[in-house]
């Protein structure tokens, strides 16, 4: 099983939507969301489409960023409602590990006769104290995944012992300045999926093309860069290009930036033979047009383009 983690940015949740028609697998894939607004209604719109293909969601419920941050029961009240009022019982109660407050939380929540009985997820960032007691809570079924950060992963898989694990890896390697990629254009991404099973794994997960980093806002960039990953067909890693613009001097024309870096992609993929995934067919939209779609619409792209390639190299 894949487990994209993604947070819950308005074009990150319209990549999952308009993956539906892919369709994304419910028995490879199953992302992770972190909530970072205060309204949930675009999560809820995401849900919903998921929900006909039967792909759960798993919604942090102990955000480390944004709005809802420390206001665990709002999310859980979020998605009960869901599940009462329109059948969206997809939604799994997820938790961040990373301190004795988020043990606190998640005993309040396994401890809840409301929820008991109900699925949930794990995600580990850090080893705790109270990490026995945890070990406890896990026994039972409704573990639905109990996910490991790779710095993480030697210690705590030897406290869970026979508990199925997957583990979280953040691959991208994120550069201070777009401008930074020109001379690191083609790197290793990963290899997780050929060999988590081997390893005992139930599953992996990554952060996509965006990386773990939180980045709020921002402003036009010098340079525009669009990150694209593929499967190499020698050694069946999957690798990431990444595609520059040109003309880096200041942060005007960024449609002709994206343009130049656009340039390089379509002939990247033609020359290389890359599958034609939704991204890749919208990216040679924009290339015939010269049409902009904006920075989200490209970043977008680039996790839906990661999305389909992950699925498609599952087994």
């Amino acid at each position: 099983m894949y487990f994209p983690f993604l947070r819950g940015k308005q074009y990150e949740l319209i990549a999952l939507r308009d993956l539906v028609s892919l369709p994304l697998a419910a028995d490879k894939v199953s992302p992770i969301i972190e909530p970072l607004k205060e309204n949930l209604n675009t999560i809820a719109t995401a849900a919903k489409a998921l929900k006909t293909l039967g792909v759960k969601v798993q919604l942090i419920v102990n955000p480390q960023y944004g709005d809802l941050k420390d206001r665990t029961n709002e999310i859980l009240n979020f998605i009960a409602t869901q599940e009462l009022s329109f059948g969206t019982d997809n939604l799994i109660p997820t938790f961040l590990i990373q301190n004795s407050s988020d043990f606190r939380t998640f005993h309040s929540f396994r401890t809840n006769r409301i929820w008991s009985g109900n699925a949930f997820s794990l995600i580990h960032l850090k080893q705790i104290p109270e990490v026995d007691q945890i070990v406890h809570y896990m026994e039972g079924d409704q573990l639905f995944a109990n996910i490991i950060h790779v710095n993480q992963i030697l210690a705590l898989r030897r406290k869970f012992g026979r508990i199925s694990s997957s583990l979280l890896a953040d691959p991208f390697i994120r550069q201070i300045r777009n401008s930074d990629y020109l001379h690191m254009d083609d790197e290793f991404f990963s290899n997780d999926y050929l060999y988590f099973s081997d390893e005992g794994y139930a599953g992996f997960g990554d952060y996509l093309t965006v990386g773990s980093d939180f980045i709020e806002g921002g402003r036009l960039p010098y340079a525009v860069v669009i990150h694209l990953t593929y499967l190499d067909s020698v050694s069946e890693d999957i690798r990431i290009h990444h595609f520059l613009s040109d003309t880096n001097h200041d942060d005007s024309d960024t449609a002709g930036k994206f343009y130049e870096a656009l340039t390089k992609l379509v002939s990247f993929v033609d020359t290389h033979g890359i599958p034609e995934t939704i991204a890749v067919s919208k990216f040679k939209e924009y290339y015939d047009s010269q049409a902009y779609p904006g920075l989200g619409v490209i970043k977008k792209l680039s996790m839906m383009h990661h999305l389909e390639l992950m699925q498609s190299v599952m087994k």
